[in-house]
This record gives structure tokens, sequence and C-alpha cells, in this order.
């Protein structure tokens, strides 16, 4: 089962290491490490420099205290917490699997933050608070009342919760040694894809052709053969993807002149360019599926995360 409960509070006691006038380097790498800070302040509406502002104020003796009180209460609340989460994991309904606790530091100035991502809702405490508000709040009582809060307000959402699956196996997939080529972490992930979401009824993968200017070579994919294995930029939804370099979602096919049938059974499309890390296009996820217009902002945005993990462990 994937973990529901998580500690990153150690990321953000690294401003400890910095000196002040650097903390705004500190900020963006803390941003960098830790996505959901960047959906944190998002919701907000804090700027960088408001929030860097506040932490000096703060100052860096009351930001030790709060590492070392956090030091003290986080082995027993931890533990507490992982142990309710076990014994009550129907009250918690932890099988829902579209959502997790993480253990963080925001600002201080409240107990917990819903986040809403592609994958799932993120509730997270905040650690500074807690050491704020020491002598008047119970961490674990307030943890529990955040758990509870989300599930009496929010209904299961299965998509959500198959892609967090999805994102933490492929996670997982890359850092395996046993797939240490492009090709057989490509077909996995296909098998990946087309295994978990219903409706992803052809899964695969066009890589930029080394041979040829402006032309897609078919990769590895899941699904009916097809007969294209050779695609030109600018032909088709794929070439358009590639000629334009960006994400192309079909809702119909159809309605669209310049589309190239692989299956009478496909509905709809999307594709997802990836790009190296200058912004060359290296390839793209292609996927169909027999139902109309069943992609939305998650699939995207999930989709457009996936090559942040693999093409870095090519070089790309």
């Amino acid at each position: 089962m994937r973990s529901v409960f998580r500690d990153f509070t150690d990321y953000f006691f690294e401003v400890l290491t910095y000196p002040k006038e650097k903390w705004n380097l500190f900020w963006q790498d803390y941003k960098r490490s830790l996505d959901f800070i960047n959906l944190y302040q998002e919701k907000k509406d804090i700027k960088d420099d408001e929030i860097v502002e506040k932490f000096k104020k703060i100052g860096r003796r009351e930001l030790d205290r709060a590492f070392w009180y956090k030091q003290e209460i986080i082995k027993d609340l931890k533990a507490d917490i992982i142990k309710d989460l076990t014994k009550s994991s129907e009250k918690f309904q932890v099988d829902r699997g579209d959502y997790a606790v993480y253990l963080t530091v925001f600002t201080g100035n409240s107990p917990y933050e819903f986040l809403e991502s592609f994958i799932g809702t993120i509730i997270g405490i905040d650690i500074l608070y807690f050491y704020f508000n020491r002598d008047k709040i119970d961490p674990k009582t307030l943890i529990e009342e955040a758990i509870m809060k989300f599930i009496n307000s929010t209904p299961p959402n299965k998509k959500k919760a198959d892609f967090w699956i999805l994102y933490d196996k492929i996670k997982t997939l890359i850092s395996d040694k046993n797939y240490n080529d492009q090709q057989s972490i490509l077909k996995l992930i296909s098998q990946l894809l087309a295994e978990r979401i219903p409706y992803y009824n052809w899964v695969g993968f066009y890589l930029v052709d080394e041979t040829e200017d402006n032309s897609l070579v078919l990769g590895p994919f899941v699904g009916e053969p097809t007969e294209h294995t050779k695609i030109k930029f600018g032909q088709g939804i794929c070439g358009q993807a590639a000629s334009t370099k960006t994400t192309f979602v079909v809702d119909d096919v159809s309605k669209e002149d310049n589309y190239l049938s692989c299956s009478p059974k496909t509905q709809s499309e999307i594709v997802v360019p990836i790009f190296d890390k200058n912004g060359n296009i290296v390839g793209e996820i292609d996927i169909d599926s027999h139902e109309k217009a069943p992609f939305d902002q998650d699939d995207r945005s999930f989709l457009e995360l996936l090559p942040n993990y693999f093409l870095k462990d090519f070089g790309k």
C-alpha cells in the first residue's frame, strides 16, 4: 500500500545551514526539493520575498528552537499517527488512496492546509504552527482532525488515486537498476499506464528519428499494432504536437481533418511532447482512448510530469 503519512520537516530546517542573507536561495532550493511547497504558495498567493522576510523576522534563534521542538516530539508523533492510521484504517479511509498526510513547514500561520494536485490531496501539516502554539494544542489531535475534515468534505476520487499509485510506481521504477535502458523503461511505463487507467486503450512512445530530420519513429507501446511506425512533423496529431511543441488533446478524432487513424475503435487522443533540458523535442507520449473526451487537466498534468523522471537518467 502507498505510504499515506510522510515526514518532510528536515528539508525545511536546512535553512539553519544557510547564512541569513542567503535565505532567499534556501527558499528556492526548498521549493525545488518539495513540489507541494509551490502548491501552498500558489494557494496563498504569497511571493517569495514575503515568505523569506517572514522567516527573517522570526529569526534564526527561534527557528533553531523550533527545530529542537520538532526533534523532541517527532519520533513519538510519527509512531502514534502511523499506529492510528493502521489500527483505524477504515475510519480514516486509508484505502481510498487519494490523499496523503505530509509533515512539513509552511509559514506557521495555520495547523494544516489542503493542497490539491492531479494525483490527489496533500494534507500539509505545519510543524512550525505546532511550535508557535505548543502550549495550547495537541499535535496528534490536530492531525487526526485534518484527516477527518478532508474525508467528511471530499468524496473519494479513484482517478487521482490511480494517478498517485502510478506516480509512485514510476518513480520507483526509474531508480530500479534492473531497468537500466530507455526501451525497457518506456515499455514498462506503457504497460503500467495501460493497466491502471481503463480508458488508456493504446499507450506508446514516438521518438525523434536520429537518422531523418523532422521525423518520429514508433517506440515501445501497448495496444493494437499500428501501421504508423514513422510520422513526419506536422502529420497527424502526433506530428502536430512535435512541430508545435504543444500538448494536443482531441476529444473526438472524427472531427479532426489532420488525423492518422490507427484503429476504428479510437474516439479520442492525447499527445504530450517530451523535451530535453535544452527544450529540444526528443519524443512524445501518445495515448488513444475508445471513449470520447475522457482526458482532462489531471491527465494532461500527470503525463506532462512523467518525462521529468525518465529523461534525466539517459543524459537528455
